[in-house]
């Protein structure tokens, strides 16, 4: 299952996610798809993916590249920030090495964390 939803926090605005299977990078594909739903997502919102309820035991780097793939598929969202919400510390080393993989190919923001409060105090920062 994956819900969406639009945010605001002291004025700051972002987008949500919510994970709730099995994360490949089709999903993300399937995810990002139904961000393109708010205007704002292609014009470089910022987004919070929240995977605390996500298996993301069998996220892959092959994965990791389907995911940059999708990312090409919107210009708009280069050098815009994206948090990754999640439960454990094993998840966090994932999405940590994510961040960095390929960051070449589709530059873009990438973070890590474990509290909602710190995810969203990164996006909010210049």
């Amino acid at each position: 299952m994956i819900e969406t939803s639009r945010l605001s926090r002291n004025g700051f605005n972002f987008l949500t996610i919510r994970v709730k299977e099995l994360l490949t990078g089709e999903l993300v594909g399937r995810g990002m798809a139904l961000l393109n739903n708010y205007p704002e997502f292609g014009r470089g919102i910022p987004v919070l993916w929240d995977l605390r309820a996500s298996d993301l035991s069998r996220y892959t780097t092959r994965d990791m590249e389907e995911t940059n793939d999708h990312l090409t598929e919107y210009p708009g969202r280069l050098n815009v920030k994206s948090a990754s919400l999640l439960l454990d510390d094993g998840a966090l080393f994932l999405a940590r090495l994510w961040s960095v993989y390929r960051i070449e190919q589709f530059p873009q923001e990438r973070k890590a964390f474990l509290k909602f409060e710190d995810a969203v105090s990164w996006l909010a920062a210049e």
